[in-house]
């Protein structure tokens, strides 16, 4: 394996499960930051921000790390309206259905954030993780689409997340699905696979896509998104998917590991 002037990790299922660190990624992670190499902590979690994910990060060893350094589904979404409000200076009522972190990487970029009652005056629905959200909720974010013409973005198109005891959570995915059907809009997704959360981390990292790879565990985000981009991609055995599911979805990374360290088998 080449050595690459950067790299994009997933968190989960590649540094850490759950709150344990993976053996060797801690240690390999931070050889590549010694070695001079960039690195970007990306997910399409929004109901973190990424100052608790460097603490995260921090309090299993890697380190230093800035803010700059991890991307959420939440500041992906942030940053494409920021650029949206440099285009369209007026636009800047949000009606938000996500959690704190997204809102307040909102008010950030100094966009107006809405009262459910107020819906009527939205010009974007922004999506995320939301526990709360309920049926008038969605009727309110519809209508704010197809009566007075916002336009629906989700940070993320994950259906679902897992929780303890095998058990799942709806996640931001169904929400923007809830509101996709009941508008009769597609929504502008932002989170892996989509190409706007890849674009942010090379631009931060400030190189050109032939030069970073991206290492993950899920073929139909990680490793697809990396592929539609043409960006080299690393699939890790320490997470969700296995070898016999790159056969069965003929999505093939670039390369197939069974940990972080063989990263540095240069």
């Amino acid at each position: 394996m080449k050595l690459y002037k950067g790299y994009i990790f997933d968190m989960d299922g590649v540094i850490y499960r759950g709150d344990t660190p993976i053996d060797g990624a801690v240690e390999s992670t931070l050889k590549l930051m010694e070695m001079g190499c960039k690195v970007q902590f990306i997910t399409n979690n929004s109901a973190k921000s990424a100052r608790e994910y460097r603490d995260l990060l921090k309090g299993i060893g890697i380190r230093p790390l800035e803010d700059e350094n991890i991307i959420t589904s939440g500041d992906v979404t942030a940053n494409y309206l920021e650029n949206e409000l440099k285009k369209f200076p007026e636009k800047k009522k949000v009606l938000c259905v996500a959690e704190e972190p997204v809102r307040q990487s909102l008010r950030n970029i100094r966009m107006e954030l809405l009262k459910p009652e107020d819906y009527r005056h939205a010009d974007y629905v922004v999506v995320g993780f939301y526990p709360p959200f309920n049926w008038k909720l969605g009727s309110q974010a519809a209508d704010a689409i197809v009566t007075y013409g916002a336009k629906l973005i989700g940070a993320n198109p994950d259906p679902m997340r897992p929780v303890e005891d095998g058990e799942i959570v709806a996640g931001t995915g169904a929400i923007v699905a809830f509101i996709e059907c009941a508008s009769q809009t597609k929504a502008m997704l932002m989170g892996k696979p989509y190409p706007e959360m890849y674009k942010l981390a090379l631009q931060r990292m400030k190189l050109d896509v032939s030069n970073v790879l991206m290492v993950g565990d899920m073929l139909i985000t990680d490793i697809k998104g990396a592929l539609d981009i043409g960006m080299d991609s690393a699939l890790v055995l320490t997470g969700i998917a296995t070898r016999e599911d790159v056969e069965k979805t003929g999505i093939k990374p670039t390369y197939i590991i069974e940990n972080l360290s063989e990263l540095l088998k240069c």
